[in-house]
C-alpha cells in the first residue's frame, strides 16, 4: 500500500463527500418500507402517508454540492501530497496526477451563479437500488 504520512485520513474526507452526496440524492425521497424505523411505522399506521426522507430547499441543496466539490478536491490534494511526500510520486508524477485528478473533478461539476463551483449530482438516481 502506497502512501500513509496522512495515516490514510484523505478516504475520511472523501467519505464525508459521499455521504453528503448520498443526502442530496435521499432529499424529499420515499423511504422503502423495508427501511421504516419503529417510529416510522408507527407513524405510518396512524396517518397511512408514507414516510419521507426530509425536504432540503433547493439552495441548501446547491450548497451541500458545493460541499461535494470542494471536500473532493480536497481529498484529491491530500492523497497527491501524501504519495509526494512518501516518495511514491516525484514532483513531476505529482503536478500530473494532481492536474487530471482535478480535471476529472471539474468536468463533472459546474460553475455556479454565485462563482462557486459545484458538483453535479444526479438527484434522479434512485437511491435504494441496491436493497
Amino acid at each position: 500500500m502506497s502512501g500513509g504520512h496522512f495515516d490514510y485520513k484523505q478516504w475520511h474526507i472523501e467519505n464525508i463527500a459521499d455521504q453528503t452526496e448520498q443526502e442530496v440524492i435521499l432529499s424529499g425521497k420515499p423511504i422503502p418500507r423495508q427501511r421504516w424505523s419503529y417510529s416510522e411505522r408507527q407513524e405510518f399506521e396512524e396517518t397511512r402517508q408514507q414516510p419521507m426522507n426530509y425536504a432540503f430547499p433547493e439552495t441548501t441543496l446547491r450548497r451541500m454540492e458545493e460541499a461535494v466539490y470542494a471536500l473532493r478536491r480536497a481529498a484529491i490534494y491530500a492523497q497527491r501530497v501524501d504519495y509526494l511526500i512518501c516518495g511514491d510520486d516525484g514532483e513531476e508524477s505529482f503536478e500530473r496526477r494532481l492536474k487530471e485528478e482535478l480535471a476529472e473533478l471539474d468536468s463533472k461539476s459546474k460553475m455556479g451563479e454565485n462563482g462557486v463551483m459545484y458538483y453535479v449530482v444526479d438527484r434522479t438516481q434512485d437511491p435504494y437500488a441496491d436493497d
